[in-house]
């Protein structure tokens, strides 16, 4: 979905990142979509007990600083066909000295 930087330019030791990921759950009926949606949900944003993330990012060369779901349209139908639409902020910094 594209990204945004601030700081200076991206790839600085100090440069940071907000990338935009969507994901669209597509189903046969709105209860799948809308199960499948939680569990991306689950995916993304889920904690342990100490409030770590349950499934960490770790792209190589940065940090992830944060996720959060930026966009949920819920349900929607075409066709018979039932999609639900996400979308995830997840922050970078570098990890560049």
């Amino acid at each position: 979905m594209g990204s945004t930087t601030s700081g200076p330019p991206f790839g600085d030791a100090d440069a940071d990142a907000r990338v935009m990921y969507q994901v669209t759950s597509v189903a046969t009926t709105a209860e799948q979509a809308e199960w499948m949606a939680d569990k991306v949900r689950s995916g993304m944003l889920a904690r342990t007990p100490s409030g770590v993330f349950a499934h960490p990012i770790s792209p190589a060369g940065y940090a992830v600083m944060s996720r959060d779901l930026d966009t949920e349209e819920g349900v929607d139908a075409a066709g018979g066909v039932y999609s639900y639409v996400q979308r995830f902020a997840v922050e970078v910094t570098s990890l560049n000295s």
